[in-house]
């Protein structure tokens, strides 16, 4: 069968939530350094769990780098930018969002003190499906995270578009009972996984440049993101 017949899958990434259960990962399997994850490789071979006989579409990570370490933790933002490098190379495409600053209050204390936290990230997930549906760029969408604000959106994806699939596949240890009941099919990552699909330590751009696993995600972690 040609892949114009074959059910066609976009993986949409929540790439925050992925990341934390990297980290949850790396703690379940001491020893080894999880954050090199090769995204398209991680999803092919999952595939079979989506259906028999489907193609990976579009690939897109949303994102969003901590600028506002800049002076502070500027190696974090440089890791940060070398995997999404790396994962451009076999064609994921990165979706920016960005950090706000935000007031937060000590409750021990009753001290004001600034924070950031990510932005727009679910929103524009929920953009990009509705969006991938509405042009039929997509049979089945698959959403990495384990977000239940993403609830409504499913609901109203799934009244609207009858013919097509919503399915979540769960980072390891975020599987969620409520999504997991309104998008069935829906699957989990386990650790072993993420330490299957690592990218080499060097991977080639389309471009002929050459980007080097972080020197700090070595295959014993050190508790550095």
């Amino acid at each position: 069968m040609t892949d114009s017949h074959r059910e066609r899958v976009t993986f949409l990434v929540d790439g925050f939530n992925l990341y934390h259960s990297v980290c949850r990962a790396e703690r379940v399997l001491p020893g080894r350094s999880l954050k090199w994850l090769d995204l398209q490789s991680l999803f092919r071979a999952h595939l079979d769990l989506v259906s028999r006989d489907c193609v990976v579409g579009e690939i897109r990570y949303f994102t969003a780098y901590a600028y506002h370490l800049a002076h502070t933790d500027p190696g974090k933002i440089a890791r940060h930018k070398a995997y999404t490098r790396a994962l451009t190379a076999e064609g994921v495409q990165i979706s920016e969002s960005h950090f706000k600053q935000k007031v937060s209050w000590d409750t021990r204390s009753g001290q004001r003190f600034l924070t950031h936290e990510e932005k727009e990230t679910d929103v524009a997930i929920a953009c990009a499906v509705f969006e991938g549906a509405a042009t039929n760029q997509f049979d089945t969408v698959v959403v990495v995270t384990g977000d239940t604000d993403l609830r409504p959106a499913v609901l109203t994806f799934c009244r609207l578009f009858p013919r097509k699939r919503f399915l979540f596949a769960f980072p390891f240890d975020r599987k969620n009972k409520e999504l997991a009941s309104i998008a069935p099919g829906s699957f989990s990552f386990s650790a072993e996984a993420y330490a299957k699909h690592q990218f080499p330590e060097r991977v080639r751009l389309p471009s002929g440049k050459v980007v080097i696993r972080p020197a700090q995600w070595s295959k014993t972690p050190g508790g550095d993101s």
